[in-house]
């Protein structure tokens, strides 16, 4: 009986060795495929690099480099052509985001111009325009009327013109065609301009501007004109 254990120890060590020699014989051959196991195995440095917020720069990449340049963005070869310049200098620049960005300004300008709110404007208007917004409102208060802008709808924005200078300041135009109910009114009620009951079909080119490799997200309103 006091033999078992000396004999399962025996036994046990017998299998220990088996074991160890097979392992030997496994890991001591080469199979020719000890790069390639490797490889899948290592960190590979990627092939994005990021150089800046404003960029995310494909390298060593030149068939998509080829193919960021020449998106089509526009109808008019012209206009695709200074947009995908823009892209090429701010990759960060997403033609969606800017018409999305510019519809949500041109209605909150024109809320706030009517509001009388030129403080809210001025960070996002060049400084003649604000100049012009800011006289205009001072007359409003000092006579007493208040301006009544309801927009209805705006119709998707389109892009007329692309401008970019040398010193990368980039201009973009766009036509706004809106519905609005327009008036101005007393301090008796009275409308003295406009016509709360007449829906205005407005169309008008606004142009927005920005250094394009700047940090700084927000556009500039620069010019408003009239497209009759």
């Amino acid at each position: 009986m006091n033999n078992f254990p000396f004999i399962d120890i025996f036994i046990l060590a017998m299998i220990a060795i088996f074991i160890i020699n097979r392992l030997r014989n496994v890991l001591g051959k080469k199979t020719g495929n000890e790069a390639d196991i490797a490889e899948k195995f290592s960190q590979k440095p990627s092939k994005f690099t990021e150089s800046n917020p404003d960029k995310e720069v494909l390298q060593n990449n030149d068939n998509a480099r080829k193919s960021i340049d020449n998106r089509i963005l526009h109808e008019d070869e012209a206009t695709n052509k200074k947009l995908n310049e823009v892209i090429k200098l701010n990759q960060s620049f997403n033609l969606d985001d800017f018409i999305d960005g510019a519809k949500k300004a041109f209605e909150f300008i024109l809320t706030n111009y009517a509001s009388n709110n030129s403080k809210s404007l001025k960070p996002l208007l060049a400084k003649h325009i604000f100049d012009d917004f800011t006289t205009q409102i001072k007359d409003r208060i000092k006579n007493g009327n208040d301006l009544s802008i309801t927009i209805l709808k705006i119709d998707e924005p389109k892009i007329l013109n692309v401008d970019l200078s040398k010193n990368n300041n980039c201009k973009i135009s766009l036509e706004f065609t809106s519905q609005q109910v327009q008036s101005t009114k007393n301090k008796k009620g009275d409308v003295i301009d406009g016509n709360d009951n007449l829906i205005l079909n407005i169309q008008e080119v606004w142009t927005f501007s920005k250094n394009i490799r700047s940090k700084d997200p927000n556009w500039i309103l620069e010019k408003i004109e009239e497209n009759n």
